[in-house]
Parts: C-alpha cells; structure tokens; sequence
C-alpha cells in the first residue's frame, strides 16, 4: 500500500468516527444555568440568564463527543439590585474586563449507565482552570436533556476579593447547577 493511499485511508477513518456523534444545540427558554452561593451560612442562590451550549456527542462514543459553554456573566441575577450591582464590580466578577466565562472540553467519558463526566478548561475572570462536570444525560431521538451539577471554589477564580476573600461570610464553595434541554441538528 502506498503512502497516499495510507493517509487517505487513516482520513476517512478519522471522519467517519467523528460523524457519528450527533450535534446538539441548546434550547435557551427551556435551559437553566443556576448557582448557589452561600451567605453567612445561608444559601445565596442566583442564575445566568443568557448563555450557550454546544454539544457534539453520541452516548455509545463518548470519547468522540465535545461540549462548548459559553456564558454571559453580565446576565448575571441573584434577585437583588443591590447584590447585582455588586457582583459587577473588579472585586467580583470585573464584567467591564471580563464579560463571559467559557468552558471547552477536551474529553467526555461515561461513568455509569447514562451518567459522563466531561473533563475541560473553564476560563473564568482572566483564570482558566481544570474542571470535571458531572451530567446525566436522557435522549429520546431529536431531544435531549443534560442535567448536573459541579461545585467550584470561587478564590481560584479571583471572584470576590480584598474583604471577601477569606470566605468568612461568603462562603469559597459556590455549586453550580444546569438542566440544559437539547435539540439534535443533524
């Protein structure tokens, strides 16, 4: 066998593992992004209002699969002006130099019947850092539903700073929750 007909060969190959997971797309009004902080020992919970998800996956082949969040943190909501306003600013999440969060995966594997874990790079305030999130996914042909959840220590981010920082009041662990509902595109 020649070379070009080896790399040809190694190409369709290649294509034709990738095609066969499917590519899903986000349904935004029946997606929700939530996160719970806590306050004093309290729960402080809030939501992103806008935000995307891109999925390339087949549940037989988890390894072909990609997943690509993006989130518009300025559509931030804690149900509080005040609060809102707050998190805004450079000592939180700094939306003037850093209006989005993005997490990009590089592997997604199953860890129990339908239950994965896509492992990625969240970039988040000038900070990238690894991370694993857990979902459990539920398909039906054209829809899906990908729902979990993670927890996240919000100081490796740089979110709340100066007076906030210790995590005294505020607590450091903040669980972020996501229900996204899916269509298949292809």
């Amino acid at each position: 066998m020649n070379r070009s007909a080896l790399i040809l060969g190694s190409s369709i190959i290649a294509l034709t593992a990738s095609a066969h997971a499917a590519q899903w797309k986000m349904d935004p009004a029946a997606s929700r992004l939530g996160f719970r902080a806590s306050y004093e020992n309290e729960a402080a919970p809030g939501a992103f209002k806008q935000f995307d998800t891109r999925l390339r996956f087949d549940p037989a082949r988890p390894a072909d699969g990609k997943l690509d969040v993006t989130v518009r943190l300025d559509s931030v909501d804690m149900n509080s002006t005040e609060i809102n306003d707050a998190i805004r600013e450079p000592d939180w999440f700094d939306l003037k130099r850093f209006p989005q969060a993005e997490f990009h995966s590089q592997e997604i594997r199953q860890t129990a019947p339908g239950r994965y874990v896509a492992r990625g790079t969240l970039s988040l305030k000038g900070s990238q850092q690894q991370v694993a999130v857990a979902f459990v996914w539920d398909s039906n042909g054209k829809t899906a539903t990908m729902a979990g959840e993670v927890t996240l220590n919000r100081g490796a981010f740089g979110i709340g700073t100066g007076e906030w920082a210790s995590g005294d009041i505020i607590g450091l662990d903040v669980k972020v929750s996501f229900d996204v509902r899916l269509q298949r595109v292809d």
